[in-house]
């Protein structure tokens, strides 16, 4: 129901959430978080973009003439999204939903891991002002936001670090590198907690 209410307003709004979901559930299972846990993220994932709903679609084309006009839209989208969510009974999702967007590491703990996931998928998705953003780019912009405390420093690093440690692509270890990001190899026979399939996607 959530996915074709998003399909129905944007493909992009359901590509972007279907995304964050998986990667809701991979990190969260990488994190040790509980099923209930990530259940509320994967929520999260789908209700973050259903306040569009109540937006004009030249909105969502996501081309604004300035950053003011930007912020106003978003606020709807945001608060929406929240409201949806708490009428629908999700009172830890309405939680996440109401802080994930703050340039400030959220009180809530589900919210800490959702907007730094949030992130990294934003910066990944191609928006309709620019292409994705490189691994580099999107990297540097969690470390940055980890340093100016935007986002909580242990979540951020924690993610980096499975991102980076166990990935498959070369490209993506070199852009850690080269970002500031260097972890041991993982030894040879070591049991590896990387992301599968899903890093593909990334």
């Amino acid at each position: 129901m959530l996915r074709s209410l998003l399909k129905r307003k944007q493909q992009w709004l359901l590509e972007e959430s279907i995304l964050l979901a998986d990667l809701c559930l991979a990190y969260g299972t990488i994190a040790g978080l509980s099923d209930k846990d990530k259940r509320t993220l994967f929520l999260a994932a789908h209700f973050k973009n259903l306040g569009a709903i109540y937006l004009d679609d030249r909105y969502l084309e996501q081309e604004f003439n300035d950053h003011s006009q930007v912020t106003e839209k978003l606020e709807i989208l945001f608060t929406e999204s929240a409201h949806l969510a708490k009428d629908s009974g999700l009172t830890e999702v309405a939680h996440v939903l109401e802080q994930y967007h703050l340039r400030a590491i959220p009180p809530d703990p589900l919210a800490r891991v959702f907007q730094v996931l949030n992130t990294w998928v934003s910066c990944r998705q191609r928006k309709g002002w620019r292409s994705s953003l490189s691994d580099k780019e999107a990297l540097v912009i969690l470390k940055q936001r980890a340093e100016m405390e935007w986002s909580d420093p242990k979540v951020v690093f924690h993610f980096i670090e499975h991102l980076c440690r166990y990935s498959a692509r070369p490209e993506r270890v070199q852009a850690c590198s080269v970002s500031g990001f260097k972890f041991p190899a993982a030894e040879a026979g070591q049991e590896t907690s990387s992301f599968g399939v899903l890093e593909d996607r990334l």
